[in-house]
């Protein structure tokens, strides 16, 4: 039995096991690169205020919450171009006076930290989305414990430094078994820094 060959002379099942091999090689050299975006490093400070969904009239709450700062650092894992996951721990700290002479809470007197799970995508040359999930614990100013959803939508003025609008949601354990829901807007700086090998 004689073997199909080419005009050159070359049996033609070597010529498809070669473009086969070829094919292979792309195909695996396309997947390392779509591997190649790299960790990066996430930094970033805000102020904001918020809206009580709910409010405790009895301890003077108005229904416009404090304002406060926080900040977030975090690390977002390298993984191929598209939504990366990554971690993070954010604080965030009062601005202001809330409540009436029960139980006020003066100006600085809370602090909230809060570890996250964080979610990124790279929208482009100069805008970014980064998501979070945490569970922020007050640590001053009282004991409570929440769950926070925000989403961040930031703008590059530079290679890795740029302004953000956020958008949190947030619901914390209160007193006599209450639980506080809030919905707060931030305006602030981020960096957010590549990790080259």
């Amino acid at each position: 039995m004689s073997s199909a060959r080419t005009p050159t002379g070359i049996p033609r099942y070597r010529i498809a096991g070669l473009l086969a091999v070829m094919l292979l090689q792309v195909g695996a050299a396309s997947a390392q690169a779509q591997t190649k975006e790299p960790a990066r490093y996430v930094l970033s400070g805000s102020a904001g205020l918020a809206l009580r969904i709910t409010r405790a009239s009895e301890f003077g709450q108005s229904q416009l919450a404090p304002s406060y700062a926080d900040t977030l650092v975090g690390y977002v894992l390298p993984a191929p171009r598209g939504y990366r996951h990554g971690f993070g721990v954010g604080a965030a700290m009062n601005l202001a006076r809330d409540g009436g002479y029960v139980l006020p809470v003066y100006a600085a007197q809370q602090l909230a930290l809060m570890p996250a799970y964080l979610g990124y995508y790279d929208l482009g040359r100069d805008l970014v989305a980064l998501g979070h999930l945490g569970l922020p614990l007050l640590v001053s100013g009282g004991r409570s414990f929440g769950l926070e959803a925000g989403f961040m939508f930031g703008y590059r003025l530079l290679a890795g430094a740029g302004v953000f609008a956020q958008l949190d949601l947030d619901a914390f354990a209160g007193a006599q078994s209450r639980v506080n829901l809030l919905a707060s807007l931030a305006l602030g700086v981020v960096v957010d820094y590549e990790v080259l090998p």
